[in-house]
């Protein structure tokens, strides 16, 4: 090999661009598609921390050896979406795989405030007693005027609320109404784990390259931010964790997909080919 000036490249591997950030349940483990994906992120870090001691001896003392003592690893994400399913991870909550169906409708003739019954356009999945809707007005430009409200029964297309969360304002026929999808703050009993990936296309290849992730669980918890300049974003933060052998030994455990893998590579792993 010619020689080369100090600092000259010795690959192309070389990192920009946009990156995309899946996470599932356990039970997913090499098999994230983009319907897992966190949606649309600013930057996603893959860091790798290690803690060493040195071992120092004679007189002037020297550094003689130094050990690795703990390694940890995580995942940070700068992201955009504020989605349900985002929301619920950050929160500290289990993945939901699905979500719920959105569910809305129209008032049918007009509301005074402090009713406790609404009538509807069609109540098709509303659920059930226990529920929680959101109404607010059809020419409210402000959305000033909204309710929340809890339901105690639903029958046909009348929606019958709790007496203590009635309607706070009057609404004129053609009002919204929607089921709230409420997600707990404040719930946790657990911690929850999921999967995760992090993919990438190299620059100068074109090939898609990344890490595999097999058990993490939410290392920080969820900041709402927005103002009227930008686009609001916030910090997603994953712990990185080692699966425990019961996770992948056998068949029907969670991670069994990926057991091989993981013996030989206990945290996760990255794929991305020669050089």
């Amino acid at each position: 090999m010619a020689s080369q000036k100090l600092g000259s490249p010795q690959t192309t591997k070389f990192s920009i661009g946009t990156a995309e950030l899946r996470i599932g349940p356990l039970n997913q483990v090499m098999k994230l598609k983009q319907e897992h994906s966190v949606g649309l992120v600013d930057s996603v870090t893959a860091e790798v921390n290690q803690q060493s001691v040195d071992l120092e001896g004679g007189f002037p003392k020297v550094l003689v050896d130094t050990a690795i003592i703990s390694q940890q690893a995580s995942l940070t994400a700068v992201l955009r979406e504020y989605s349900r399913r985002n929301i619920n991870v950050m929160l500290g909550n289990s993945i939901e795989d699905a979500s719920p169906a959105d569910v809305a409708s129209i008032t049918v003739g007009p509301h005074l405030a402090d009713a406790t019954e609404i009538t509807v356009d069609d109540g098709t999945g509303f659920g059930s007693a226990g529920s929680v809707v959101v109404v607010y007005g059809a020419t409210d430009s402000t959305l000033a005027e909204v309710s929340v409200c809890r339901c105690t029964s639903m029958a046909a297309d009348v929606i019958t609320l709790d007496t203590d969360t009635p309607l706070l304002f009057d609404y004129a026929a053609g009002s919204h109404v929607y089921l709230a999808n409420h997600l707990s703050i404040g719930g946790i009993t657990q911690t929850n784990y999921f999967t995760s990936q992090l993919l990438q296309v190299e620059h100068t290849t074109g090939r898609p390259v990344g890490y595999n992730f097999w058990k993490g669980s939410i290392g920080a918890g969820m900041t709402f931010a927005t103002n009227a300049e930008d686009f609001a974003s916030t910090d997603f933060n994953v712990k990185l964790l080692q699966p425990a052998a019961e996770e992948y030994d056998t068949v029907g455990t969670p991670l069994y997909a990926a057991r091989d893998l993981i013996i030989e590579n206990p945290t996760g792993m990255y794929f991305g080919g020669g050089d």
